[in-house]
């Protein structure tokens, strides 16, 4: 097989060159591959899970220590994070989850500013 590069004939079956070292087969990339599989139903688990908790564990800190309402912005990434999906399904979910966390965080400044 002939380098696209160099030009030096490599015996076949070698995936790079000997003498440069550059590829010699190109790769052949569809639209899936660049992106890591997940399960969705973990994914979206996890998702209400960390909303619950961030959203609303925060209200609740605020409520018994009045001063920690702060915890449920850092919630947000994770549904963000979904909401970059193909998967309709996750997408649907995560904007459910941005508002969970959304009204726990709106009760938390409720309570912190009564």
């Amino acid at each position: 097989m002939k380098c696209p590069i160099c030009g030096c004939e490599n015996p076949e079956g070698y995936k790079f060159c000997h003498d440069c070292g550059n590829p010699l087969i190109t790769p052949n990339f569809d639209e899936t591959d660049s992106y890591p599989s997940f399960d969705s139903k973990k994914l979206i688990i996890i998702g209400y899970i960390i909303a619950i908790l961030f959203g609303w564990g925060s209200f609740i800190l605020s409520f018994l220590f009045g001063s920690y309402g702060f915890i449920g912005f850092i919630g947000l990434f994770f549904p963000g994070f979904m909401l970059n999906s193909k998967d309709s399904n996750l997408r649907k979910h995560a904007y459910i989850q941005l508002a969970i966390m959304l009204i726990g965080i709106i009760m938390t400044f409720l309570v912190l500013f009564r």
